[in-house]
């Protein structure tokens, strides 16, 4: 009888946006598709943005490359979303999103009546989503052992 795959939760997962691992409390949905209607007979990819939140710092990373778009300057980034297979686990699917930019940068709601903890989002529209196929695991090497005889 062959043996079913586990079930993958949506709770362990790290972002990258070019080399840097943020951490992110929260990743839209990706979402591909195609829109028929507004191109009948050329048919049109189309990518919705991906929004990530996390719980604002004084780290200013984030406002300055929405900032960077602000000022005319083209900063596009590959940002690398890795689910993983649990709690400090291992890489079980990744997407890429292609020439990611942030359209929309958005900071915490103020309220003297709460005791919520305040976020940041950051909005990325981007050129295409990939899924990247998982890297297969890398074998232990068994050290060599002499054959000679005694």
């Amino acid at each position: 009888m062959p043996q079913l795959e586990g079930l993958l939760g949506t709770s362990h997962f790290r972002v990258l946006i070019g080399r840097v691992e943020l951490g992110f409390s929260e990743v839209s949905r990706l979402t591909s598709e195609t829109d028929l209607e507004a191109f009948p007979e050329e048919p049109r990819e189309r990518f919705e943005t991906v929004v990530l939140r996390r719980a604002l710092t004084r780290d200013t990373q984030l406002y300055d490359w929405r900032r960077n778009i602000v000022d005319g300057k083209r900063d596009r980034r590959q940002v690398t979303i890795h689910q993983l297979d649990g709690p400090g686990g291992r890489i079980a699917n990744s997407w890429r999103l292609v020439r990611a930019w942030p359209c929309r940068w958005s900071g915490p709601d103020f309220d003297a009546q709460a005791s919520d903890v305040a976020m940041e989002e950051l909005e990325l529209a981007f050129d295409d989503l990939i899924w990247v196929p998982p890297r297969p695991a890398r074998r232990r090497s068994r050290p060599r052992t002499s054959t000679q005889g005694a």
